[in-house]
């Protein structure tokens, strides 16, 4: 029986340009298989391909190259070991939804072992308690009012206590429409002003790609969460020059840079309303993890593929795309 020759590495041979030699297994050992393609070749048949950046970069780092000279070929960041960063901040949310009769929903907070307050609109944060307030921009059914979450920290049980307000709004009956929507904050106190300004970069270049698991309502320029993509961050070096040079005080986009004087955090605005715990749930970490993932890297060009984010680790980007495909059907 004739025995098929197994391809097991690549070998780089230094010299100028440098060329591939092919090692291949046999039955009698170990053959060099004659040279093929250049490097540079090789290099330019993986640009021109199809394939998802992710196998771009997998199949440059098969061919020995480096990240930084991946990062340069691609003009797109590679990052070293793991690339989904972990949910490590204090995060805050606004939840705006109909049909949230105020005693009703401190009732249900209480059996659901979380407090709930009713005042009046205030932007005053707290760490022990959610607060009902009222905010005119929500309407078109009864009870129109905002849930706001005090300071939750995502190293600990803020999740779980967010999980427990879900359930009393659900309990409830409470719901959306579109006028409804949700608000993340993310803390932003330990970023420099270089690291402050790349989140807004970072958003810039996968705004398109945000827009395509929103809903309709949340795309492009929309009254309450202005696109991003005509602004010239380039100048910028902390949180006063977007706020006056390129917002001009103006807090309704979807990233927006006044909540930093009041609250010391970056809000992130575009999310339609939405009383879905694993929806709230998968935003908040997104939102977070770009924070993370902004204090060191920057987009060179605009991301197009839920893949090719690389702070989310699978389960988040299967759950984005599935977000994608169903609105892509209008399944959603």
């Amino acid at each position: 029986m004739q025995t098929r020759n197994e391809l097991i590495a690549i070998v780089w041979r230094c010299g100028t340009p440098k060329t591939v030699l092919i090692v291949m297994r046999t039955s009698n050992g170990f053959a060099h298989a004659e040279e093929k393609k250049s490097l540079s070749e090789q290099i330019e048949d993986v640009k021109k391909s199809r394939m998802p950046k992710s196998e771009k970069i997998a199949t440059l780092k098969a061919c020995g190259l480096r990240d930084k000279e991946i990062s340069e070929i691609l003009r797109v960041y590679v990052p070293k070991g793991s690339t989904a960063q972990r949910f490590v901040t204090t995060f805050g949310v606004e939840i705006e939804c109909v049909h949230a009769e105020r005693l009703a929903l401190i009732e249900a907070g209480r059996a659901n072992g979380v407090d709930i307050h009713s005042e009046g609109y205030n932007h005053t944060d707290n760490k022990s308690y959610f607060k009902i307030v009222s905010d005119s921009s929500v309407g078109g059914d009864i009870d129109p009012n905002e849930v706001v979450s005090p300071v939750l920290n995502g190293n600990t049980n803020g999740m779980a206590t967010l999980k427990k307000a879900i359930k009393s709004l659900d309990a409830v009956g409470a719901r959306v429409n579109s006028t409804c929507g949700l608000h993340v904050h993310i803390g932003a106190a330990k970023l420099t002003g270089e690291q402050y300004v790349n989140v807004f970069k970072n958003y810039q270049k996968l705004e398109r790609l945000i827009d395509s698991f929103m809903a309709p309502s949340r795309r492009g320029n929309c009254r309450w969460a202005a696109s991003l993509l005509d602004k010239d961050f380039s100048n910028c070096r902390g949180n006063y020059d977007i706020r006056r040079t390129v917002f001009h005080g103006d807090r309704y986009y979807k990233v927006n840079a006044e909540s930093f004087a009041r609250h010391k955090t970056i809000e992130f605005r575009q999310h339609q309303g939405s009383t879905n715990y694993k929806k709230i749930e998968m935003w908040v970490k997104f939102c977070a993890k770009l924070v993370g993932w902004s204090r060191n890297n920057v987009f060179a060009s605009e991301v197009m593929n839920i893949e090719d984010i690389p702070f989310l680790n699978k389960e988040e980007k299967a759950f984005f795309q599935s977000r994608k495909d169903a609105f892509a059907t209008n399944n959603d």
